[in-house]
């Protein structure tokens, strides 16, 4: 009998049922439809073996029961073709809009079922081995699965950038395999190839996409990072809500020193430890990073207990190969991961408060709420601004006059960015030069900021309306840049300004983490001849030994720091002293943020170089900085 490529692929579907079956799975859609795809496959090989062995004993059984049989497998084949466009269209649509197009597909495949039983069918054996069916059903059920088939390549092929690419392949794969195979049968009847054809259609979607395998992590046998990503999308496609928090080790503070071996024990007990959690789906989405997964938020906050209670502890108790050792890692809890519109923001938000926790959060725990992800829309949407006003040139300069007291005029400003938005409103430096800073897109906006400030003092030539200098701000990014003095000098040179029109601000926080580069450059454009200062003095780590070690003419206190003068008794010895000691080492002050006379006249009195602030003027235009200069300068 023909029955013996139809056993073998049988036996290699229970082989794929086994190692699928043996473990765990997160429940993905596209799992289930290939489970029943197996079971749909199994069925039409034990339908299709069964009516090579009833045609061969027809004479044993009722003709209506052999040809009834015959039409049952015929059956199972257009449900194989269904049960394909079912698996394709869940990866390119919603779920719940893609279950309810092959819902009323399947109302289709039904009535294509009904047409298979009601027309006639013809059966051929030879009393050898040639064994086969043919008639109206059987055309029936050729036209049905090709029709589907089809369908499902041309869906592929219409939306088939929505696909995991390697899905989309397979499917391909899979399907012109069985679209070869059902030619060759329907040319040659006697080759019965398009049942043993889905056996190695599942073959293919098994070692591609569907083996459990794939999802775990072999170290800790939870499911891993590529898995957690496949979850999430599902609960949205879904709509299903899930809860979960994000443990992260990878900075934590480790109050005795550990050896590598002794972190790797620990990670171990702390690996077991989780897995006694009750009711958890647990993720490692890093090497020391794990993301659990509850059904319900009572479950998670429960569990959030156990968990911060477990980590006041010591790991490594028990161990005689190290000394206990405390571990505190950092949080992100997701009370309902539908906060964001989708699976790429909320896997977007999580990327980023999980890289940047160390920095955000003090007490070592971010809720992922309502706020959190509408912060981070907010800062998505300034980074979309800045980057397309970098591209369409819309990244303006803006100066700030500065005042000498023993002049008595104004001798400099302070070059500072805005963004022009296309409606002509400006958008304040506060609310993208921190995104700036952090995509490290400040070196471009530096870089555009100092080039049109050259062009502007050469241009206007300020230098006969009294204005020495102009101060351009460097960034710590750019201070780290080995070619700054190189790019900055390129520009003087292109503008053909001269060097001592030129004064770059540094900040405390650059001379500290860039110190060996930013010396570097600042000697060589120092040998040029651009001087330098020191910007906010008194903001952060201020210590008098930045202003010894640092290359600059003059320092800078900052806003705060000159209200504190007037609102602290204390603060008033502290600026007086400190003013006192610059003065001492032969350099010049600014005091920033001045509004009011008041302050000026105290000032003065105290025996500040330059005043800068609204009392004088806010940051002007080009055009409008020049009218200020013209008429308060005399000219």
């Amino acid at each position: 009998m023909n029955i013996q490529m139809q056993a073998g692929g049988i036996l290699i579907l229970l082989l794929l049922l086994y190692f699928y079956k043996r473990q765990d799975t997160i429940g993905l859609y596209t799992g289930k439809l290939f489970l029943r795809a197996l079971y749909i496959t199994f069925a039409c090989l034990v339908l299709d073996i069964l009516s090579i062995i009833l045609i061969v004993h027809q004479e044993q059984f009722p003709i209506w029961l052999v040809k009834s049989e015959c039409k049952a497998y015929l059956v199972s084949l257009v449900v194989c073709g269904y049960i394909a466009f079912a698996y394709a269209s869940a990866d390119i649509h919603r779920l719940s809009k893609a279950d309810k197009f092959t819902r009323r597909l399947g109302f289709g495949v039904m009535m294509v079922a009904v047409l298979i039983f009601a027309l006639p069918i013809q059966i051929y054996y030879d009393g050898n081995n040639v064994v086969y069916t043919h008639g109206p059903a059987c055309s029936a059920t050729y036209a049905g699965a090709l029709l589907l088939i089809l369908a499902t390549l041309l869906e592929i092929y219409v939306l088939g950038k929505a696909m995991n690419p390697k899905r989309r392949t397979a499917i391909r794969l899979w399907l012109v395999i069985w679209i070869a195979a059902a030619l060759t049968q329907f040319l040659n009847s006697r080759l019965l190839l398009v049942g043993f054809a889905s056996v190695l259609g599942m073959v293919i979607l098994f070692f591609e996409l569907e083996n459990p395998e794939i999802y775990i992590d072999r170290g800790t046998g939870f499911f891993n990072s590529y898995a957690f990503v496949e979850f999430i999308r599902q609960q949205f496609q879904t709509d299903n809500d899930c809860c979960g928090i994000l443990i992260s080790l990878e900075n934590v503070h480790v109050i005795n020193n550990m050896t590598s071996a002794a972190i790797e024990e620990a990670m171990a007990e702390i690996v077991q430890f989780i897995r006694k959690i009750p009711g958890v789906r647990v993720f490692k989405t890093d090497d020391r990073e794990f993301s659990l997964e509850f059904e319900d938020r009572h479950s998670l906050y429960h569990a959030c207990g156990i968990i911060y209670d477990r980590f006041q502890q010591s790991w490594l108790k028990q161990s005689t190969s190290a000394e206990p050792v405390f571990l505190q890692p950092y949080y992100l809890l997701i009370p309902s991961c539908h906060v964001a519109a989708d699976a790429q923001e909320i896997l977007g938000i999580l990327r980023y408060y999980r890289s940047h926790c160390a920095e955000l959060s003090e007490d070592h725990l971010i809720t992922v709420d309502e706020n959190t992800v509408k912060n981070r829309r907010e800062h998505d949407r300034m980074l979309s601004t800045l980057i397309n006003a970098i591209k369409e040139d819309r990244i303006e300069v803006f100066y700030q006059p500065i005042y000498s007291i023993k002049e008595e005029k104004f001798i400099s400003a302070e070059a500072l960015a805005r963004i022009r938005r296309e409606d002509g409103s400006i958008i304040p430096p506060g609310l993208f030069i921190p995104i700036a800073e952090e995509t490290g897109l400040i070196s471009e906006v530096g870089e555009i900021m100092f080039h049109k400030t050259c062009r502007f003092m050469k241009e206007q030539d300020l230098t006969r309306y009294g204005v020495r200098y102009v101060e351009a701000n460097l960034s710590v990014v750019q201070c780290d840049d080995e070619m700054l003095a190189d790019t900055y000098i390129d520009i003087m040179k292109k503008y053909q300004l001269s060097p001592e029109c030129i004064n770059l601000e540094i900040t405390e926080s650059a001379s500290i983490s860039t110190r060996k580069i930013l010396l570097e450059n600042m000697r060589r454009l120092l040998d040029y001849g651009v001087s330098f200062s020191l910007d906010d003095f008194g903001n952060g780590q201020s210590n008098l030994n930045y202003i010894v070690d640092m290359p600059v003419q003059i320092v800078k206190f900052d806003r705060d720091m000159t209200q504190a003068y007037f609102e602290n008794e204390k603060a008033k010895f502290i600026l007086r002293a400190t003013m006192n000691m610059i003065h001492d080492m032969q350099l010049k002050v600014v005091s920033e943020g001045v509004e009011t006379k008041e302050q000026f006249d105290a000032l003065k009195e105290l025996g500040i170089d330059y005043i800068q602030g609204y009392y004088f003027s806010k940051p002007l235009e080009p055009q409008a900085f020049l009218d200020f200069i013209r008429k308060e300068n005399g000219f």
